[in-house]
C-alpha cells in the first residue's frame, strides 16, 4: 500500500497499486473517499480477471491472497485501524448493522456477477454490470436515472466479464445502435432502462450503504 498515516487521507494517481498480491494488511482497511478503484487477479499467463469495482465511500478490506487492489482513477482514501472500526460499531450499533447490511449486498451483487459469468451471454453481461454500477452509484447521489460519470474502459468490462475487448466493443455497439445504453468518453447513457433490465435479467436490489459515518 502507498505511504499513508492511520487517520490520514492519501491521494494516489490512476494505475497505482493499493494492495499487492499478498501483501499483508490484514489489521487495516481503507474507506475510498474520492475515486474509483477495482481489485484483480491474474491467471498463471498473466490474463487480467476483475473481481470488483470500488468506488467512492466503499470500505475495502484485505484482500483474499493472490489478490491486488489498483486506483483506476485519481483516487484519495483514508487507512484505518482494524481495532478503531471495531471501536466505532461497538459505540454506534446502527454503523455495525450498516457495515452487515453492505456484506449481505455484497454477497448479492457477487452472486450475480458470478450468475453472468456462467449464464448471461455477452450482451446481458455488458448490460447487468452498467446497471449494477449505475444503482450503485444512483444511492450514492453519484448519478441521475438518465446515466452517470463512468470512468471505464472496454478492457476493465471486458477482464470484469471474462469476454475478449472485441466481445464487449460488440455488445455496447449492440447497445447503442439499438437505444438501450450508451457508454462513451466515460459518460454512461441510459436510454431504454426496461430493454437494459430486460436483456440482463435485472432483480433490482437495494445498493449496499455507504459508511460515510467512520471518521478516524
Amino acid at each position: 500500500m502507498p505511504q499513508a498515516r492511520v487517520g490520514e487521507i492519501a491521494r494516489v494517481r490512476s494505475a497505482v497499486r493499493l494492495v499487492r498480491a499478498g501483501e499483508a494488511i490484514r489489521d487495516t482497511v481503507f474507506t475510498l473517499y474520492a475515486g474509483w478503484a477495482f481489485s484483480w487477479t491474474t491467471t498463471p499467463d498473466g490474463r487480467r480477471q476483475i473481481l470488483d469495482f470500488h468506488l467512492p465511500g466503499d470500505l475495502v478490506e484485505r484482500a483474499e491472497d493472490g489478490a491486488e487492489v489498483s486506483s483506476l482513477t485519481d483516487a484519495s482514501f483514508c487507512v484505518l485501524a482494524r481495532d478503531r472500526l471495531c471501536e466505532f460499531m461497538g459505540r454506534d450499533p446502527g454503523l455495525a448493522l450498516s457495515y452487515a447490511d453492505g456484506l449481505v449486498r455484497d454477497r448479492a451483487r457477487l452472486r450475480e456477477r458470478l450468475t453472468s459469468l456462467g449464464r448471461r451471454d455477452a450482451l446481458g453481461r455488458v448490460a447487468h454490470l452498467l446497471l449494477e454500477l449505475h444503482t450503485r452509484l444512483t444511492h450514492r447521489g453519484g448519478a441521475d436515472r438518465a446515466g452517470a460519470a463512468l470512468p471505464l474502459k472496454q478492457a476493465h468490462l471486458a477482464d470484469a466479464l471474462g469476454l475478449s475487448v472485441e466481445h464487449a466493443n460488440r455488445a455496447l455497439a449492440v447497445l447503442r445502435k439499438d437505444g438501450v445504453a450508451s457508454l462513451q468518453k466515460g459518460r454512461l447513457e441510459i436510454l431504454d432502462r426496461d430493454a437494459m433490465e430486460a436483456l440482463s435479467g435485472w432483480s433490482s436490489a437495494p445498493a449496499a450503504p455507504v459508511l460515510t459515518r467512520i471518521k478516524a
